[in-house]
């Protein structure tokens, strides 16, 4: 019998009915954003969650400070873990990660937010019995463009962003990167059988993290955008810049690192594997020239085209000014006759 299909979570017993959230917050240094992101966890119908808040390398007495603002809605939810040296946004992540214990895991990120019933949803999805198969759960979410002052953040613009359908496609999420932590909740004994977060990754370290995922489990889509993925857009706002607007080159770099090293573990366990890479390429080369040609032969036949249709705009525009001028005639005869 086949074992191909189906085999999402066939690697991976999950027997947990319990519908507890390890949230995992990483910060530094942005108190202003950090305030906001606590009070969206706060906001939560769904109440069964513990937060792991790492201060990675920030000054501490200024999130301690801030946690207390919120009082006892904190109180014996919340570890806080202070790194006296940076530790990176993955090795950050990894240790709230390996700390929790819970059936679900989310990330949350100090500058992001969801809506109050993204948890009571997501975790619902998951636990019913015909959503076992699924090894996470993605909903779409609002990209968020706000400018920073100093202190505070306007709203500039919003758009809706995510994928249709029941699942995620893989092939998808190899062509682009672009799924936000903050739409994500995972089953943790995925997360965990994957390895966590890379820590050699300073940055797509989130899509490296998926695509290990998706080699165990499918992950589910909801189409409702219950996840607000924030953005700054006005410059030189320091540490409260956004990874993903701090610099293309950075990212164009490391996605050809990332993906040398995809193809490097690829042909290690066989070098003839070079030979069908090298066919995918020529194939697509041919494809690429294919099509390239039906592009410069339909310009060619638009243009043509756009002679023949400028030809006919002038004659009939000559046509309308003849007529125009035997119109002003016959109505110069009509006003002196009478």
């Amino acid at each position: 019998m086949s074992n191909i299909f189906p085999n999402s979570m066939a690697k991976l017993r999950d027997d947990a009915t319990g519908d507890g959230v390890d949230i995992v917050m990483r910060t530094k240094d942005r108190p202003a954003l950090l305030s906001r992101a606590l009070t969206s966890v706060l906001n939560q119908r769904h109440t069964n969650w513990h937060l792991y808040l790492v201060n990675d390398g920030g000054e501490a007495a200024r999130v301690d400070a801030l946690v207390a603002t919120f009082g006892g809605d904190l109180a014996g939810r919340i570890t806080v873990i202070h790194n006296p040296v940076s530790l990176g946004m993955s090795g950050a992540a990894n240790l709230g990660l390996c700390r929790g214990t819970s059936p679900f895991i989310a990330v949350h990120d100090d500058d992001d937010s969801w809506d109050e019933s993204y948890l009571a949803i997501a975790t619902s999805f998951l636990l019913a019995s015909p959503n076992r198969r699924f090894g996470a759960v993605l909903t779409k979410w609002v990209r968020i463009g706000e400018t920073f002052d100093g202190s505070s953040v306007e709203i500039v613009n919003a758009d809706v962003e995510g994928y249709d359908g029941e699942a995620l496609d893989m092939l998808d999420v190899i062509r682009r990167p672009m799924i936000p932590p903050i739409a994500l909740l995972w089953r943790r004994n995925v997360v965990a059988s994957a390895g966590f977060l890379n820590e050699h990754l300073p940055i797509y370290d989130d899509w490296d993290l998926i695509l290990r995922g998706l080699r165990l489990a499918d992950i589910a889509l909801i189409a409702e955008p219950l996840a607000n993925y924030h953005i700054r857009i006005s410059p030189g706002v320091g540490d409260y810049t956004n990874t993903v607007t701090e610099g293309q080159a950075r990212y164009d770099q490391y996605g050809k690192l990332y993906r040398n090293s995809l193809l490097r573990a690829y042909l290690d366990q066989d070098p003839a594997r070079i030979g069908l890479v090298a066919a995918l390429l020529k194939n697509g080369e041919l494809a690429r020239q294919q099509i390239e040609a039906v592009q410069i032969a339909s310009h060619r036949e638009l243009s043509g085209n756009q002679h023949h249709l400028n030809a006919l705009l002038d004659g009939i525009e000559a046509q309308v000014r003849e007529t125009k001028a035997l119109i002003e005639k016959i109505w110069g005869a009509i006003t002196q006759a009478a």
